[in-house]
């Protein structure tokens, strides 16, 4: 068995043990069980975590903010990286609307932001960037000054359970995506040598299929230039 092949199957397996004496909770209808990171504990607004691949050995490891175009511009995108040990930005979750202090799958209103914001941008936290080329919309950082080519939509993002992880949804507020007030799975666009988180407005294609892990105390330091 080729090394790569062997690497996945070797993935699969320990990831079977582990949800076979930590299961993850499934979402019920009512939204009961909250959303859990790797420890299976449940997932608080205002900790730092990452957000890595589910596959590790086949899907890459973490998010992290990334220039995609000029070195000198300030349009940061939110992207996934291809190195399995690497697990990206720390971030943040923060509810919008009441909360009990947990999120919940399918239902909970989420912002999120990475902790560190780069210098030039407006903020750092997760927006829709639209550009009219096409049926997907990146998800970036900043304000409008940060992406004068596009136009930003503003709105929610929530997990879904997917297998023995998550996936998240966009839910847009503006009708700049059609059928506004639907949720958009969020996927991966990979071309030209980069991994670029996308909101698919049709929910074409396979949807980022992510784990949360909790930041450890005294790690969470992310240089940005």
């Amino acid at each position: 068995m080729p090394a790569r092949s062997l690497i996945i199957a070797l993935s699969f397996l320990l990831w079977f043990a582990f949800t076979t004496t930590n299961p993850l909770p499934v979402a019920s209808a009512s939204g009961e069980e909250p959303v859990i990171d790797i420890q299976n504990e449940p997932v608080v607004p205002g900790q730092e975590y990452y957000i890595v691949s589910a596959i590790w050995g086949a899907g890459g490891g973490g998010v992290f903010p990334g220039r995609t175009v000029d070195a000198s511009s300030c349009a940061y995108s939110v992207l996934q990286s291809g190195n399995d040990m690497f697990q990206g930005a720390p971030l943040k979750f923060h509810v919008k609307g009441t909360s009990t202090g947990k999120i919940y799958p399918g239902s909970t209103n989420l912002e999120i932001e990475f902790v560190h914001k780069p210098a030039c941008a407006e903020s750092s936290k997760w927006v829709a960037a639209y550009d009219e080329s096409g049926s997907s919309w990146s998800v970036v950082i900043g304000g409008p000054e940060d992406h004068p080519d596009s136009k930003l939509v503003s709105g929610v993002f929530r997990f879904e359970a997917l297998g023995f992880g998550y996936k998240l949804v966009f839910c847009p507020y503006s009708t700049v995506i059609r059928s506004s007030g639907n949720c958009y799975d969020v996927g991966l666009d990979v071309a030209n040598g980069s991994r670029k988180l996308v909101v698919r407005n049709q929910n074409s294609g396979n949807p980022f299929w992510l784990v949360i892990q909790k930041v450890a105390s005294g790690k969470g330091k992310f240089s940005i230039i």
